[in-house]
């Protein structure tokens, strides 16, 4: 038995090595690259969906990095500080939650701004899909979150060299409240109200012809991410209730190392959120690709500046012209 359990926690590192690091690292570039793409755009200063997906892409830069690095090192290289550090077990955990759970949020507020710029009342899309709207939206997300969370940092301890959430209270409703809304039904039901809300409106004829080309490309940048949120957020979720529904329960080492790796794979699934968006984007609208080119060209190439007449196979001439004066 010995020996499995060294092969499934060998297979476990392995994945971080072969998995999640490259995973991290495309993340990061993607996260900066939308960042950067959507702050050259103007005409991408004025969209609410784009203000959305922008908050996200500036919180998953935060997270991919601060947080995700610090499980890889544990997991990976057994370097990590939060499980031997009580503070920085309980800024882990507090971090952890309200990065990902504001990052998995924005998206969300995407979907219902879609919804919200198609409906029928004039007064309800002014007011909420508008761009003071949106800004109101982000911050007040990130402090509900960081409110929703704060128990953390006082049940968040580190024992036996395991960051753990103490039991309690505050334990059960985090493991059996939250984390089910927050990353199982929450996604679904409010991805899937959002969208068939929008296909409703667009259904009136009043707004068959008033979305431009880049309304279109922002539609069809969003509809796949909100696909794999709402997927890939379901392995995580469940596998977090199992966690703390046998927390208690006693366990050999091979089971042990089973669920190890099963929370690493579920991990690395739930990570894919982060990590995809900026290519969605990319593979999706034109619009992505051509302001991608137009960045590129613009921050990376480096204009050539030739010398008139270069040729060193033709003679120069110069033609001397005399200058002819009268005197009066």
């Amino acid at each position: 038995m010995s020996s499995t359990v060294e092969i499934i926690n060998d297979v476990s590192r392995w994945l971080n090595y072969v998995l999640a690091i490259p995973m991290i690292s495309f993340g990061i570039i993607g996260a900066i690259l939308t960042i950067i793409l959507f702050m050259e755009q103007r005409s991408f200063h004025r969209n609410p969906t784009i203000i959305y997906l922008l908050a996200g892409a500036i919180m998953t830069a935060i997270h991919l990095p601060s947080i995700y690095f610090q499980s890889i090192l544990v997991d990976g290289f057994d370097l990590g500080l939060f499980n031997t550090n009580e503070m920085a077990c309980r800024e882990r955990n507090y971090l952890f939650y309200v990065t990902t759970v504001a990052a998995i949020s924005y998206p969300c507020w995407a979907a219902f701004d879609q919804y919200a710029s198609t409906h029928r009342q004039a007064s309800f899309r002014y007011f909420y899909s508008s761009i003071q709207f949106a800004r109101l939206a982000i911050f007040g997300t990130v402090i509900f979150w960081a409110i929703v969370y704060s128990p953390l940092i006082f049940i968040s301890r580190s024992i036996d060299g395991n960051c753990i959430i103490l039991n309690g209270p505050l334990r059960i409703i985090h493991a059996f409240v939250l984390t089910p809304i927050v990353f199982i039904m929450g996604p679904i039901v409010l991805i899937t109200g959002f969208t068939l809300g929008t296909i409703r409106n667009l259904r009136s004829t009043a707004f068959a012809y008033r979305h431009d080309r880049l309304t279109k490309q922002i539609r069809r940048m969003l509809i796949p991410q909100l696909i794999i949120l709402a997927i890939f957020g379901v392995p995580f979720g469940i596998n977090s209730v199992y966690d703390d529904i046998t927390n208690q329960i006693p366990k050999d080492p091979l089971r042990k190392a089973i669920e190890h790796l099963i929370a690493q794979i579920t991990r690395l699934i739930y990570h894919v959120i982060f990590v995809s968006t900026f290519y969605i984007y990319l593979y999706m609208s034109t619009e992505m690709r051509k302001l991608m080119m137009r960045v590129f060209i613009k921050y990376f190439h480096r204009n050539r500046v030739e010398p008139f007449n270069t040729s060193f196979n033709k003679p120069i001439t110069i033609q001397m012209n005399k200058l002819i004066t009268t005197d009066n």
